[in-house]
């Protein structure tokens, strides 16, 4: 049986124009901030298909998408919707 050891290759260094670029930090990065998408909603009626539940919601159809017209809350909800309808787009019905 062959011998499974592996050594630790040495870290690379930085060279000096990455730490310049770098404004000297090595750790590692921040997550992002939290954003909030439609999922995140807490309206039961957000994301339904039918009559309009609310004065205020957002219907969201795109042409060619095999996701079905939606009533949405305005804003974060609104977007995930058309983006989630947009990608559903891709590629016709085939996708």
């Amino acid at each position: 049986m062959p011998d499974r050891t592996t050594t630790a290759k040495p870290r690379k260094r930085a060279s000096d124009s990455q730490q310049k670029w770098n404004r000297g930090k090595t750790s590692t990065p921040t997550p992002p901030a939290v954003r909030t998408t439609g999922r995140d909603c807490t309206d039961p009626a957000c994301g339904t298909t039918g009559p309009r539940p609310a004065p205020a919601s957002v219907r969201v159809e795109v042409p060619g998408s095999r996701e079905p017209a939606r009533w949405y809350c305005p804003g974060p909800c609104a977007s995930y919707g058309h983006a989630l309808a947009e990608v559903r787009a891709i590629g016709g019905s085939r996708a």
